[in-house]
C-alpha cells in the first residue's frame, strides 16, 4: 500500500471497538473529525 500525505483522504476499514461492535471509518466521515490511536501490545 502506498503511503499516505497530509490532507488525502485515510483509506476505509474496519476495526471492533471496546465493547465488540464493528465500526467502520466511512460511518464517520463527513459527520465529525476522527482521531487514530494505535496502541502496540494493548489487549
Amino acid at each position: 500500500m502506498p503511503r499516505l500525505s497530509p490532507g488525502l483522504p485515510a483509506p476505509d476499514f474496519e476495526l471492533e471497538d471496546v465493547s465488540g461492535r464493528l465500526v467502520r471509518l466511512s460511518d464517520f466521515r463527513g459527520r465529525c473529525a476522527v482521531v487514530l490511536v494505535f496502541l502496540r501490545g494493548f489487549t
